[in-house]
């Protein structure tokens, strides 16, 4: 076996971030699944198989507690050591194998285990290898998050990766960009030439086209590693058992909501299934489920309903984007949903008052036009504003924690200017990470440069594009001369002065 045990590693992996694997957002699952876990304020964390360390090194910037991290490639370790010092996290990362890790006698019992797509990955030593570190180093009550391509999803799917396989083996040829562009036009002429596996299967003609769009490093870590395992959700439960662990809840958050994904046939099929693992298997086929974003405990203590109720009254919410970012038509898996304006508008507008304040469901409740809405609905639907990604759980921090984020982000906007362009800026007052756009960095960096005016930061971001030969784009058309630019750039400076820099102090990242 080489260095990477059969991992993908011609190339390094793409630089994500998911807020899911986040203390914060593990605490809000086990809160509405009515279990207190040891997610808590100051966890001792490790993340196996972290890529590239974002989402470890923003968690380890806006959280206090002990973060580490293990990945098998020298190169992942150094590049994510390179974010490491610039938060001054002191978060402890190695390039470890699992089998080297487990042998350890130098690590801590933690209270989160969490990995994104490790699972699929790995071989099945491996994977029994990760159950033995979480039987042997989760804490009772302790979580873990695991997510995973798992069935029925994929069953139409998965012998598009053989044939990428087959394609890429016999690319011996270029580098290996070249080897993984070879494997996907061998795939598209097997397609093209009348193949019936297409023909009879229409979701892998959609998959297939879908790959031409995906980054060429997301594509090779995700189907081109010796080892590729789709299971079925009852298959990870029962590994899982072998460690302790009770399935908890999905991290994705509108997967709790099933009148939003089911008919009312299904939902009452679904209402029928007592036991955990049944149901979610059965959900499973009820949506053609591809992909299984799960949160498991080690125990963990049952809150009573008056607990829960007190706990979800104190916890307080935050949106993490302006009002004309909200969209409120969701797709869900039966289609197109409007979410009731008479309930989410004013809820909206609750939540953007007072510059973005973090409020509670009590204090919401207080709110013009949302007096006699049920509170059960209000934390449904605030529930659903974290699913769709536009409002989280907040929480206290201390300076600490703003300054590491700080650290963050300034390495965040150096990139913004030299590259490699990182997307999500780390905001306390979350406990993670917010996707933010390349222009709103630029933006941000000229206000901490001193910039306060729109006409101020336009000049700033001028600038910058000659230094890197870039252009505003207005109408889908690149302006030419720096009158041009400044007026385009205009609106979306005045916006970020208005409504951005007030976003960003309630979050903690100024």
């Amino acid at each position: 076996m080489s260095a990477s045990e059969g991992y993908y590693s011609d190339l390094e992996y793409t630089s994500g971030y998911f807020h899911e694997l986040g203390p914060a957002h593990l605490r809000f699952c086990g809160l509405l699944a009515g279990v207190d876990c040891l997610a808590g304020e100051a966890p001792t964390y490790l993340e196996l198989g972290f890529g590239q360390g974002v989402a470890l090194n923003i968690h380890a910037a806006a959280n206090p507690g002990e973060f580490r991290g293990v990945d098998i490639s020298p190169a992942h370790v150094a590049n994510a050591q390179v974010v490491a010092d610039a938060t001054g996290s002191g978060v402890h990362l190695s390039d470890d194998s699992f089998a080297a890790l487990v042998a350890r006698d130098d690590m801590p019992a933690f209270d989160a285990i969490v990995m994104h797509g490790i699972w699929s990955w790995v071989s099945d030593e491996n994977r029994r290898i990760i159950v033995d570190i979480i039987r042997d180093r989760l804490k009772p009550g302790g979580v873990v998050y695991l997510s995973y391509n798992c069935q029925p999803g994929w069953a139409s799917r998965a012998p598009l990766r053989h044939l990428l396989k087959l394609g890429h083996a016999a690319a011996s040829d270029g580098d290996a960009r070249a080897r993984i562009a070879a494997s996907l036009e061998f795939m598209e002429d097997v397609a093209a030439a009348d193949s019936r596996f297409f023909a009879e299967n229409r979701p892998a003609v959609s998959h297939a086209a879908s790959l031409r769009k995906v980054d060429p490093l997301y594509l090779a870590h995700e189907y081109l590693g010796e080892h590729w395992h789709v299971p079925y959700f009852s298959d990870v439960a029962e590994a899982l058992a072998g460690a302790g662990l009770s399935f908890l809840s999905s991290a994705r958050l509108l997967d709790r909501l099933d009148g939003l994904n089911l008919p009312p046939a299904a939902v009452a099929m679904l209402h029928r299934q007592k036991d955990p693992v049944m149901r979610e298997s059965v959900r499973d086929y009820l949506v053609n489920q591809q992909f299984r974003p799960d949160v498991f405990v080690k125990g963990g203590t049952p809150l009573s309903a008056v607990d829960q109720a007190a706990r979800l009254d104190a916890q307080a919410f935050v949106l993490i984007c302006g009002l004309d970012e909200i969209d409120f038509d969701l797709t869900d898996a039966q289609g197109e949903a409007a979410m009731p304006e008479a309930l989410y508008a004013p809820l909206a507008l609750a939540l953007a008052a007072e510059d973005f304040r973090p409020k509670t469901p009590v204090e919401l409740a207080a709110a013009p036009g949302l007096e006699t809405v049920r509170k059960a609905d209000l934390i449904k639907a605030l529930t659903t504003l974290v699913g769709i990604g536009v409002l989280r759980p907040a929480q206290a921090f201390d300076e600490e924690a703003r300054g590491r984020c700080a650290g963050f982000n300034r390495l965040v906007l150096e990139r913004a200017v030299s590259g490699p362009h990182l997307k999500h800026l780390a905001a306390p007052t979350v406990g993670g990470g917010v996707l933010t756009t390349r222009s709103a960095q630029l933006f941000l960096r000229a206000w901490l440069a001193g910039a306060r005016t729109a006409d101020e930061i336009s000049l700033s971001v001028w600038e910058v594009f000659q230094t890197t030969k870039e252009r505003a784009v207005r109408n889908g058309q690149d302006m030419i001369t720096r009158e041009d630019n400044l007026a385009a750039l205009e609106p979306m400076t005045r916006r970020f002065v208005e409504q951005t820099v007030p976003l960003y102090r309630a979050l903690g990242v100024l």
